[in-house]
């Protein structure tokens, strides 16, 4: 007889998180048509955040506006920025990210939910004063947008005119996250979240080694 194995929520998100990202690692990587696997970048993304939001712990109906208010912001900020090139730099979206409106892909909105959620509730157990979070949190966010521009590129996310990605991409990420940071911040109160580490680590391992083999 087996004995039962008892996994809990959040072994069981992580184990699915890894997974995920594996798969996609490895048919990125070895598959002579990676673009199979790419295409399912915005699931990934969906999954990520149910997993990310079903471990979050306390007060989640009182802070769920605030998310919704991020990931709304976050895709006029990008609307405004694919269609005047005057906030992040020119640039445009690709198909991988999946469905577009105004040029611009309506998961942006959740990914920019994600990496800020995930980044201030990964830090908020080191750093008690809010500002100070935020100031550190959106520079973790602008170290992983270092890493993820060249395989975003490459693998058609976005692309950058003249193929240069601009400095005031970088500045431009590191204000609107400190302003997105700054209200998770200060809305979270006593929540937290032990899965949020878990994926701020593996988003940098998996475009970190990306960036490193190609």
């Amino acid at each position: 007889m087996f004995r039962k194995i008892k996994i809990t929520k959040i072994q069981f998100s992580i184990i699915l998180l890894i997974l995920i990202y594996l798969t996609g690692f490895i048919g990125i990587v070895a598959s002579k048509n990676p673009i199979d696997f790419l295409s399912l970048t915005p699931l990934n993304l969906g999954i990520s955040a149910i997993l990310l939001f079903i471990n979050h712990q306390k007060g989640f109906q009182n802070q769920v506006f605030i998310f919704i208010l991020i990931g709304i912001l976050a895709y006029f900020i990008e609307v405004l920025g694919v269609n005047t090139g005057v906030i992040f730099g020119e640039y445009a979206y690709g198909k991988t990210l999946g469905w577009k409106v105004f040029e611009t892909p309506l998961m942006i909105g959740v990914n920019w939910i994600l990496l800020t959620y995930a980044t201030v509730y990964s830090l908020e157990k080191y750093i008690q004063t809010k500002w100070i979070l935020a100031l550190f949190s959106s520079f973790v966010l602008v170290t992983l947008d270092f890493l993820i521009e060249p395989i975003a590129i490459t693998y058609d996310f976005w692309t950058w005119t003249n193929g240069q990605i601009p400095i005031q991409n970088y500045v431009a990420w590191y204000v609107v996250g400190v302003v997105f940071c700054f209200a998770l911040a200060q809305f979270k109160k006593d929540s937290f979240n032990t899965f949020a580490p878990f994926l701020l680590l593996i988003q940098f391992l998996f475009f970190g080694i990306l960036n490193f083999i190609s």
